[in-house]
């Protein structure tokens, strides 16, 4: 476990190490990305944060807050739906025609949900393109900004469930046949750790996958009707609440995970190396080297490598295969 005293003394480094950060927050409105929104604001200098949500009225508060904590950043709101990847596209055009460099791309969108498949007007699961395929499409479109950032380069962080891969279906990869709620899960999840270990072995930049644990969000409030979630609210969380990591901290954390010199770029001339600093030791990757520029992480910071089920579908070309799966997917939407 990388201590709180690590995280925050990383943190508070960053007005010196990484003074005017250029970040992309997508789904930043709530939970988690919203905590680590705040810290960055709070831990930087002068941040240039871009945000896209699904309702810009709703993040007026959250504007505002910003500007309160960190007068000289600049906050700005994209509106758009991201469960269609031609919202993604016109998101990243946006950033392209004011950035040209990105130091984070940090994603939080999905939600839960009880019903079966529900295609989008572009023929994907909207679940499964908040969880995975708009996520790779944010990726895809950013990576010669992410590339070009400076003085490291820069780096994707997906919250979903990094560490609790397992068996996918090499023949219904987009689930058109075989949907239901486990598959979505472990589909996401699966191919989320594939695609960056493919990404991370050809790109100057650091993919994060990260588990964000039992967090105090609204999920359950958005996500389920009004008794569903008053059952979770009431019945269940005073339940997990013993288990659960405070929202301040879980935003201190992952603002960790989205700076930190422990999780770098696999090019880096950091990686295996051996530092003085705790939480800039170059972690383990998800394939067992360290520094390999991927990363499978939990809430504490702890790195793990992929288990036996990714080792063989990684064995079996997987890696590859999801990523040409994905691409080919996502180019025949939006032609």
């Amino acid at each position: 476990m990388v201590s709180l005293d690590i995280v925050r003394k990383a943190n508070s480094g960053l007005r010196s190490r990484l003074p005017k950060p250029v970040a992309l927050f997508v789904g930043g409105t709530s939970g988690t990305g919203r905590s680590t929104l705040r810290q960055l604001a709070f831990n930087t200098k002068a941040p240039t944060a871009y945000i896209v949500g699904r309702n810009e009225n709703n993040a007026k508060p959250l504007l505002k807050e910003l500007r309160q904590l960190n007068p000289l950043g600049s906050y700005n709101f994209i509106e758009a739906d991201i469960s269609l990847i031609s919202n993604v596209d016109k998101a990243c055009e946006r950033i392209k025609q004011h950035e040209n460099a990105l130091d984070l791309l940090f994603m939080t969108p999905g939600g839960i949900s009880l019903v079966g498949r529900r295609e989008t007007s572009e023929g994907i699961d909207k679940l499964f393109a908040l969880r995975y395929y708009a996520r790779m499409r944010f990726a895809q479109n950013l990576l010669p900004l992410l590339e070009a950032a400076e003085p490291r380069p820069g780096r994707v962080v997906s919250v979903l469930g990094g560490g609790f891969e397992g068996n996918i279906n090499a023949n219904d990869l987009d689930l058109k046949h075989n949907y239901n709620i486990v598959s979505c899960a472990m589909h996401s999840v699966t191919m989320t750790s594939l695609a960056m270990e493919h990404l991370a072995a050809s790109h100057r930049a650091s993919f994060i996958h990260v588990f964000p644990g039992i967090v105090g969000t609204n999920i359950y409030t958005n996500s389920f009707p009004r008794p569903l979630a008053a059952l979770y609210n009431y019945g269940m969380w005073p339940l997990m609440y013993p288990f659960s990591v405070n929202l301040e901290e879980s935003g201190e954390r992952h603002l960790f995970h989205a700076t930190s010199e422990r999780y770098p770029a696999r090019s880096s001339e950091k990686s295996g190396a051996v530092a003085s600093n705790e939480g800039d030791r170059a972690a383990m990757g998800s394939n067992e080297v360290l520094g390999s520029g991927a990363y499978l992480t939990n809430w504490k910071g702890e790195t793990s490598a992929a288990g036996k089920k990714m080792q063989r579908l990684r064995a079996q070309g997987m890696t590859g295969r999801v990523w040409e799966h994905t691409t080919n997917l996502l180019s025949r939407t939006v032609r």
